[in-house]
């Protein structure tokens, strides 16, 4: 990957501006501070190797060089968008989904909650998003994206937090990582104008990994709930059924999910 090739290949999604490197420490603390400059919207930070890539509650996304994708798109959000910015993390994840069951043909794509990209219940792909806020504002978005494109990508089994793959293990197509990553910009940008839509949910919950199994949900040494997942709300909040049949919703924020049995 280069710039060049690169800026061929994403020229149909006019974007603004597209910065690139062979290695970064991270692509979405690029981004923030290049969005805080007032300037980015609409602009996308690409490199081929992370060394500080970063995932949810401040664990470490590890993109190696020439295996994997790694980019973080900066939006500005409008007014309606700005009422429920934690949709944007669903959208990159949707985006990502769509193009590997559509385009690539991967069928048991799932999404878990609230921003993993599952095959086969295993974490192919990640989204980060992070904002620069302005007073009580957020003044800018930074969907940040990894995914693992070939079996290098894939860190050791001692260091992985949940199982792990790649998409060539389940693709018979050989993956551009431009075309891939063009691919899911324009899908990103479609869902986009339906963010606040029944339609934008609804496509969200069907891609619902762990419908109907029992799920541990835990906040950071905090609370934990056990209970049957059921779907989202209209806010994008996770549905769960107690054993004891009453309905919980948890917020988006610093949470993880783990299937677990479902006790006798």
């Amino acid at each position: 990957m280069d710039i060049q090739s690169l800026l061929s290949g994403l020229s149909s999604l006019a974007l603004k501006d597209v910065k690139y490197f062979d290695t970064i420490g991270s692509t979405n603390e690029f981004a923030l501070n290049w969005a805080k400059s007032g300037e980015a919207d609409n602009c996308l930070v690409v490199s081929e190797e992370q060394t500080a890539g970063k995932g949810r509650m401040g664990r470490k996304w590890v993109t190696a060089a020439n295996a994997s994708l790694a980019f973080s798109y900066i939006l500005y959000p409008n007014e309606d968008e700005s009422k429920n910015i934690r949709l944007f993390s669903p959208l990159g994840s949707l985006a990502v989904a769509e193009v590997l069951r559509q385009d690539f043909g991967i069928s048991n794509v799932n999404l878990k909650w609230p921003n993993d990209i599952l095959i086969d219940q295993q974490k192919v792909s990640g989204v980060l998003v992070e904002s620069a806020w302005y007073g009580e504002k957020a003044q800018a978005v930074v969907i940040g994206i990894g995914i693992n494109i070939q079996s290098s990508s894939i860190p050791p089994t001692d260091q992985l937090l949940y199982p792990a793959t790649c998409v060539e293990d389940h693709s018979d197509k050989t993956i551009d990582r431009i075309d891939f990553m063009n691919r899911i910009l324009k899908s990103m940008f479609a869902w986009r104008a339906r963010i606040n839509s029944e339609e934008f949910l609804t496509a969200w919950d069907e891609f619902l990994a762990f419908r109907g199994q029992w799920v541990h949900v835990q906040q950071t040494n905090q609370w934990s709930i056990d209970g049957e997942l059921i779907g989202i709300d209209k806010f994008g909040n996770l549905k769960i059924r107690t054993d004891k049949g009453s309905d919980l919703c948890v917020a988006y924020g610093d949470v993880s999910l783990r299937p677990i049995q479902k006790p006798e």
